[in-house]
């Protein structure tokens, strides 16, 4: 049997996997959200309107995999609102899914020119890079998505895995550590640090992560179980 497969998690806490009650509008260098013009609040987040219904729209697509309708909501709501950050980060997320590389990083840099510290952004450039085979740019984008969002262990695990396609199987494991100390219950975080031991060597020390993972994820994750108890199967029967 080879090595287990890491699994990605492919969006931060906020976007794009919700929809939205009231859009955020380009941030300052600070990462915080700038307001509407004082002058006409009310106007302004009454033009907005119809761009939030068009983004939820978005957001339903995208749940029901329908990537294309996802993507063509999602261009709609920034060509006629471009300061709605979610919006950028969401079509990049859709164009990323639907294997259009450029376009997704172009939405991606348009979403962190508006707000550099937004988490969502930073995980999917990152996933972007990932994907494409570029891992040490990866780690940059996934490192300061765990600084901005540090309640959160996906950037983290993410870290680790780009860490470990590059080789750095040691750095790996010493990120999952530490994520497994702040998050110690976290299936994904205990499925990747047994990953991560198993291809360094220390089976035992693997042993016990994905042990951990099994009684943490209990039914979450029925695949990644399977494929987990059936090495603990085989490691029995071969020690």
């Amino acid at each position: 049997m080879g090595a287990l497969p890491p699994v990605r998690s492919d969006s931060t806490r906020r976007s794009p996997s919700a929809p939205l009650g009231r859009a955020r509008v380009a941030a300052d260098s600070r990462g915080t959200a700038a307001r509407p013009a004082a002058a006409a609040p009310a106007l302004a987040e009454s033009a907005r309107g119809p761009q939030l219904a068009r983004y939820n729209e978005g957001i339903s697509a995208q749940a029901g995999g329908d990537w294309e309708a996802a993507a063509r909501l999602f261009q709609e709501v920034v060509s006629k609102d471009p300061s709605i950050v979610e919006g950028w980060n969401s079509l990049g997320y859709a164009l990323l899914r639907l294997g259009k590389f450029a376009h997704a990083d172009r939405a991606f840099r348009k979403a962190l020119s508006l707000d550099p510290a937004y988490p969502a952004a930073l995980m999917n450039a990152g996933l972007l890079r990932l994907r494409e085979g570029r891992s040490a740019e990866a780690e940059t984008y996934f490192t300061r998505a765990a600084a901005y969002d540090p309640r959160n262990p996906a950037p983290r695990v993410n870290l680790a895995i780009a860490q470990a396609r590059r080789g750095a199987l040691a750095e790996a494991e010493e990120t999952l550590g530490a994520a497994r100390r702040a998050y110690p219950s976290n299936p994904d975080v205990l499925y990747h640090l047994g990953a991560v031991r198993e291809r360094s060597g220390g089976r035992e020390q693997a042993r016990e992560a994905y042990a951990s993972f099994l009684a943490a994820s209990n039914g979450r994750r029925p695949e990644l179980e399977r494929l987990v108890r059936e090495r603990l199967r085989e490691w029995a029967q071969k020690p």
